[in-house]
């Protein structure tokens, strides 16, 4: 069983495999699910059980209230299916407060695109549902640092490095991971924060894994998808 952290990125999805000690881009969910075998579990930075007029969603309000001042703002309010799914940005902000009423900021709105895939992948392939599971990189680092949050911007080298550094103690080569995929793809595909994400994230299934954490949730949405952030927590 192999077990997958993945984080979006320009060139649509990078995957880390810890079993492989390699990283993968993929253009869309499809092509990533047919890539690993049947067995494999993936942990994703992208929100799965989405909030409705009934349904409220409480895992961000909990995250935000874990993490430093400085990395609250990393989480940020997830729209209603109803306005993923608009055909743009001004529609969908009058749809998400008619819902929920929230509006969506433009950074939410560029992300809607992967939300909608990974919805549409889940609703149409019940049998993936047991094995994509959410997770958020800034809370995952938290919990990996004894809950205490990173004191660096992630888009900084201080930020990268401090990054590495926690995961190295959790998995010994992660640098050779980490530099082997920075050369192997282009910055204009994935950006190095996006790597660290995908890695901390394979270091977190891993441990939860090791640890026989449950990643099972009753908090669901109107469409039976689960809402939870999983992290391990030392």
């Amino acid at each position: 069983m192999k077990l997958v952290g993945i984080d979006g990125c320009r060139f649509g999805w990078v995957a880390v495999s810890l079993n492989d000690r390699s990283a993968s881009l993929f253009k869309n969910l499809n092509d990533l699910v047919n890539f690993y075998d049947d067995e494999s579990l993936f942990l994703l930075d992208m929100p799965i059980g989405l909030p409705g007029k009934m349904i409220e969603r409480t895992c961000e309000t909990t995250a935000r209230k874990e993490l430093s001042t400085k990395r609250k703002s990393s989480v940020f309010p997830i729209p209603c299916r109803e306005a993923v799914y608009a055909e743009n940005y001004e529609t969908a902000s009058l749809i998400n407060r008619d819902f929920i009423q929230k509006g969506i900021s433009k950074q939410t709105w560029f992300i809607c695109a992967k939300i909608k895939e990974l919805d549409q992948l889940l609703l149409q392939n019940e049998r993936l549902r047991s094995r994509f599971k959410e997770s958020h990189p800034e809370l995952a680092f938290h919990y990996l640092n004894h809950r205490v949050s990173m004191g660096f911007n992630k888009k900084t080298e201080a930020g990268q490095q401090e990054r590495l550094f926690v995961l190295s103690k959790f998995f010994q080569n992660i640098d050779v991971i980490y530099e082997n995929t920075i050369n192997n793809f282009m910055r204009k595909d994935v950006a190095k924060d996006d790597v660290i994400d995908a890695l901390c994230l394979a270091v977190t299934l891993e441990q939860i894994i090791k640890n026989n954490i449950s990643l099972e949730s009753s908090d669901l949405d109107e469409k039976n998808l689960e809402m939870k952030i999983n992290v391990f927590k030392i």
